[in-house]
C-alpha cells in the first residue's frame, strides 16, 4: 500500500513508499482510506510548527475518511462495510478533556490519513454521515466539528447574530451551521468574491476588512450600536481586539485559532464592563462529534469544497493551504 511520510520538516520532506498491508488488532479497525481534508494544524505540523512535539518519520494530516474492511477481536461498534471518518482527538470519548488524553492527535503525534490502509482504535473513528460521499465526510473531523462545538458554547438560536472571520473551513461550517438555527451571519474577507459567495450561502452581511481595517465599529454599527451575540475566533492575535469590540454584552467569543498570532493583550476593562465569555475551542468529544453527524444527516448540510486534489498531489495541496486563497475545505481524492 502506498503510505506517505514525514521524514523531515519541511514540505520537500514529504515522501510517498510503499509498506506491507496492516492487520487490526484487539480493538483495531482496519479501514480503506477513500479521502482526506487539509488543516491549519497540518500545515504547522509539515512545516515544524506545530504547538507540540512530535516524533518523525509521522503519517501526516490528520481528517480523512474511508470504509470498514475488517474488525480486530472486541470491536462492536463497526462492521466490514461501514462508512467511517477519522476522530482527531482519539482518546476523548465523552465529558471534559482531561490532560491523560492528550497526546493521541491524529496526524500529530499519532499518525494521520494519508495512507491507502490504516488501523485505528475503534474510538478514533466515528461513523461518517449517510447523505455524504468519503471526499465530503473527510471534511468534517476538525473544522465543522470546531464550528459545531463554538456555537454550541455560545448557545447561539434564532434571532441572534454571530460574526465569522475569513472563508475557510471552520467558518464557512460556523456560517451554515448559524443559518440552520435561524441566526444572523457576518461575515469578514479582504475579497469581495468570496463575500458575494458567502452570501449565497446565507450571510447576511459582507465586510471586506481590508477596506475597514476598523472592522469592529463597523459590526456595531450594523448591529444597532450592539453588537454580536458570538464571535467565532478564526485568526488570534491580529484580530482579537477588533473582535472585542464587535461582541455585545454578554456575548461570547470562541477563540478557535492563532493564524494571525498566538499571544493578544487582552482588553481587561471591556472584557468586564461587557461581561463577555471567552472560551478557547480545540474541537470536541467523540460523544459531541456524533450529535453533530445527527445535526447534519438531519439538515442535509453539504460541506464547501474550495479544490480537490488527487492521493499523489498533497504537495500541490499544501501549497493551495498555504497560499490563503482557498473558499471553504482543501480535499484528497486518493481514488484519483
Amino acid at each position: 500500500m502506498r503510505v506517505y511520510q514525514l521524514v523531515q520538516f519541511g514540505l520537500e520532506h514529504l515522501q510517498l513508499s510503499e509498506q506491507p498491508a496492516p492487520r487490526p488488532g484487539p480493538g483495531q479497525v482496519l479501514v480503506k482510506m477513500e479521502a482526506a481534508s487539509l488543516n491549519f494544524r497540518d500545515h504547522l505540523l509539515v512545516n515544524g510548527q506545530l504547538y507540540r512535539d512530535v516524533a518523525l518519520p509521522l503519517v501526516p494530516v490528520s481528517d480523512g475518511a474511508g470504509t470498514v474492511l475488517e474488525v480486530g477481536p472486541g470491536v462492536s461498534r463497526f462492521r466490514p462495510g461501514d462508512r467511517v471518518t477519522t476522530f482527531y482527538k482519539a482518546r476523548w470519548i465523552a465529558g471534559a478533556m482531561r490532560p491523560e488524553w492528550e497526546g493521541a492527535d491524529l496526524g500529530g503525534p499519532g499518525p494521520g490519513a494519508m495512507r491507502e490502509l490504516a488501523c485505528y482504535d475503534a474510538y478514533a473513528l466515528a461513523h461518517a454521515p449517510s447523505h455524504l460521499s468519503s471526499l465530503q465526510a473527510a471534511t468534517l473531523p476538525i473544522a465543522a466539528l470546531t464550528a459545531w462545538t463554538a456555537l454550541e458554547q455560545a448557545h447561539l438560536t434564532s434571532g441572534q447574530t454571530v460574526l465569522l472571520l475569513g472563508t475557510g473551513g471552520v467558518s464557512l461550517f460556523a456560517l451554515q451551521l448559524a443559518k440552520a438555527r435561524g441566526a444572523r451571519a457576518i461575515v469578514l474577507s479582504s475579497s469581495d468574491e468570496k463575500l458575494d459567495r458567502a452570501k449565497a450561502l446565507g450571510a447576511d452581511l459582507g465586510i471586506n476588512y481590508a477596506k475597514q481595517p476598523r472592522w469592529g465599529a463597523t459590526v456595531r454599527e450594523a448591529t444597532g450600536g450592539r453588537g454580536v451575540d458570538a464571535v467565532v475566533e478564526t485568526v488570534g492575535a491580529s484580530t482579537f481586539e477588533q473582535s472585542m469590540e464587535a461582541v455585545a454584552m454578554h456575548g461570547f467569543v470562541g477563540i478557535v485559532g492563532f493564524l494571525g498570532g498566538r499571544e493578544a493583550p487582552l482588553p481587561l476593562v471591556q472584557a468586564i464592563l461587557k461581561r463577555v465569555r471567552l472560551q478557547g475551542i480545540s474541537v470536541a468529544s467523540l460523544e459531541e462529534h456524533e450529535r453533530m453527524v445527527s445535526a447534519l444527516e438531519a439538515i442535509r448540510l453539504t460541506p464547501v469544497i474550495d479544490a480537490v486534489y488527487g492521493f499523489g498531489e498533497l504537495r500541490a495541496a499544501f501549497e493551495h493551504l498555504a497560499a490563503g486563497r482557498h473558499f471553504g475545505k482543501i480535499g484528497i481524492d486518493f481514488t484519483r
